[in-house]
């Protein structure tokens, strides 16, 4: 029995994923799927945010991929800007969760071999870009083959639109001071906008996929 309120949680395919390390130790074997709704408990919500940082993944790793399963550990990922940078950090979590790639407080292989590290495979810059966030490009790269492909996502397509009047609502609602009926509304309007990005991934422009250069 589900224990989400919000039936959307549930409802979003899995990525089914290998993980060499968790063969090695004889923890699994074959792919084994990754769930939204481990991503929200990860992050602690769902949102546009989430959801955005969930679909950019599901696509690069298809794009990479195609109908292979993929690999999880074996893709490093550039961020567009510094962790504390808008939302990049909360999007990079995701992105880290569901590929493996880490930041330098990854796993290092150990003495199980550089082919198992974890670590710096999430790459942030040191200097902010300073770009707003539909100009930030992610770029994901395949390890054993060297392919390339960079994801832009764009929030400003979201529907319904967010606005100053909504975001002082949810303000109204973290202080308590929301009537129920104000209350109801801003929850469906939160997360209207993280379903709306889950599945409605080719709107255009809500994503742009493109292959990078060697």
């Amino acid at each position: 029995m589900s224990y989400w309120l919000e039936d959307y949680i549930n409802e979003v395919p899995v990525v089914m994923m290998r993980d060499p390390f968790l063969e090695l130790l004889g923890q699994v074997e074959g792919s084994i799927p990754y769930s939204y709704g481990e991503v929200v408990k990860f992050s602690g919500h769902s949102c546009g945010a989430v959801a955005g940082a969930w679909m950019m993944t599901v696509k690069a790793l298809a794009w990479l991929y195609g109908d292979e399963v993929p690999v999880r550990g074996r893709v490093r990922v550039f961020a567009p800007g510094r962790p504390d940078e808008s939302t990049v950090g909360v999007l990079g979590e995701v992105i880290s969760y569901i590929t493996g790639a880490a930041p330098e407080s990854g796993f290092p292989g150990g003495g199980f071999g550089r082919e198992y590290n974890r670590r710096n495979l999430m790459v942030y810059p040191e200097v902010e870009s300073g770009l707003p966030l539909h100009k930030m490009v992610w770029v994901f790269e395949r390890l054993d083959t060297g392919e390339k492909v960079g994801v832009r996502y764009d929030v400003s397509k979201i529907e319904p639109a967010s606005t100053a009047e909504w975001g002082e609502m949810g303000a109204k609602v973290a202080r308590g001071e929301a009537s129920e009926e104000e209350r109801r509304d801003w929850v469906e309007y939160w997360n209207e906008r993280a379903r709306f990005v889950l599945f409605n991934g080719d709107v255009p422009g809500l994503f742009e996929v493109e292959k990078r250069q060697l």
